[in-house]
């Protein structure tokens, strides 16, 4: 079985932000999704080793600028294994996931976001099924699993985390 999300460990994760962050500093990052080239990657080196020792292929890279809650989402097809980086101000945040049967995803409307096309799951009500708090190391996570991102308690705003889709998804990590 497929899990939520799983942590993988990295002991240059300081080194990532610290890149990511020039690289945020250099574009004018706004709230919500912020889809950046590819190739800026060039500028994080430590990202770059990081995705070689794992023999993954970066296919897109985003940052996601939050000053409130990220409501319930699913994301779209055929990306299902993603990494998310945290790089500031992420403690005072909650990650959660969500239960959802086959027949409730089915019932959802089509909703376009970003020209992906994926379902509205954000009128439900469902239980949460995991979690994490504060989000201090690299996860790799299943989109394709219902999730939020809720605002508790941050002391410095904006939270920011980095997410790479890759041309060959890292399904195991899931696992």
């Amino acid at each position: 079985m497929m899990k939520c999300y799983n942590i993988i460990e990295c002991d240059y994760l300081s080194n990532m932000q610290s890149e990511l962050l020039e690289i945020i500093d250099s574009i004018d990052a706004t709230e919500g999704w912020n889809f950046l080239n590819k190739l800026d990657l060039k500028h994080a080196p430590s990202v770059i080793k990081f995705c070689k020792e794992l023999k993954l292929a970066v296919q897109d890279f985003s940052i996601t600028v939050l000053r409130d809650d990220l409501d319930l989402h699913i994301d779209a097809m055929p990306q299902v294994a993603k990494i998310n980086i945290p790089v500031s101000n992420t403690q005072g945040w909650s990650n959660i996931w969500y239960g959802i049967t086959d027949k409730q995803l089915e019932s959802c409307p089509p909703l376009t976001v970003h020209g992906a096309t994926h379902e509205d799951v954000s009128a439900l009500s469902l239980p949460e099924i995991d979690r994490i708090d504060n989000l201090d190391r690299i996860i790799a996570f299943n989109s394709r699993v219902p999730h939020s991102v809720l605002k508790n308690t941050p002391a410095t705003l904006p939270r920011i985390v980095a997410s790479l889709t890759f041309i060959n998804q890292p399904m195991e990590l899931l696992h």
